[in-house]
């Protein structure tokens, strides 16, 4: 009997941390508000992950990127997809996404083909505003296309494409 109670015990124990732990899971910053996150899930499902917020664009709003991560490296994240989201007096508006296509507001930032796989999404948090290296993702998140820069143009309030970097985003 007290080897069943004592069985018991350590299921008990490892429920209640396993569930104490997620959400420090979602997120790689530890301040991430249930605002972001419950935004981030009505974008992506309850696998939605706020990968960095900030003032992100050095507009003095709150700014983040929000998706489903299937992979992190110390320095990049395979993401299936994703947006960048920003809070405006009226709630959070989506900036950009990173979906199947590259897009905002406008339409298509790039006329590409279909990212099946997702991307490969790699930035420097210290530098404002963020820039975004990006790379199409194989089915084992390697990099399948060209590297790319997405830079925030101030001037159009959008992202843009700037030169192909030499280094690769992984």
């Amino acid at each position: 009997m007290k080897i069943f109670q004592g069985f018991l015990l350590i299921i008990a124990v490892f429920l209640i941390s396993s569930c104490g732990s997620n959400k420090q899971n979602q997120s790689n910053l530890g301040n991430v508000s249930d605002e972001e996150s419950q935004f981030a899930r009505t974008l992506y499902g309850e696998g939605a992950l706020v990968i960095i917020k900030g003032d992100l664009l050095a507009s003095g709003k709150t700014s983040a990127i929000a998706g489903i991560v299937k992979q992190k490296t110390d320095n990049s994240f395979w993401i299936q997809k994703a947006s960048f989201i920003q809070k405006e007096t009226d709630g959070w508006k989506v900036v950009m996404k990173m979906e199947d296509k590259l897009s905002n507001s406008k339409g298509e930032l790039i006329s590409q083909v279909d990212s099946k796989n997702g991307y490969i999404i790699s930035f420097d948090s210290s530098k404002k505003p963020i820039e975004i290296n990006i790379v199409m993702a194989n089915e084992y998140g390697k990099s399948n296309s060209d590297d790319a820069l997405l830079k925030w143009n101030k001037e159009k309030d959008t992202f843009e494409f700037s030169a192909p970097l030499e280094n690769n985003a992984q």
